[in-house]
């Protein structure tokens, strides 16, 4: 899935409260439990994914695709 091209609703419907494999630009994978997700409208530069830690979360311009669990 392109999270590019989903609405912000879809985006909380698919991605939100769980796991979550995001193709990263440079070529990794990356899995992780998605607890909430944060855009514009939450004072973030872009939408980010937040996960457990804040050391793994995800940027919306580092994703290639992603797919829930």
């Amino acid at each position: 899935m392109d999270p590019h091209k989903m609405t912000l609703v879809e985006v909380l419907d698919n991605f939100r409260a769980r796991n979550v494999t995001f193709t990263l630009k440079d070529g990794t994978k990356r899995t992780i439990f998605v607890n909430e997700i944060e855009d514009e409208a939450d004072d973030q530069p872009e939408m980010l994914f937040m996960a457990d830690e804040p050391k793994d979360d995800v940027w919306i311009s580092d994703v290639v695709s992603a797919v829930p669990a």
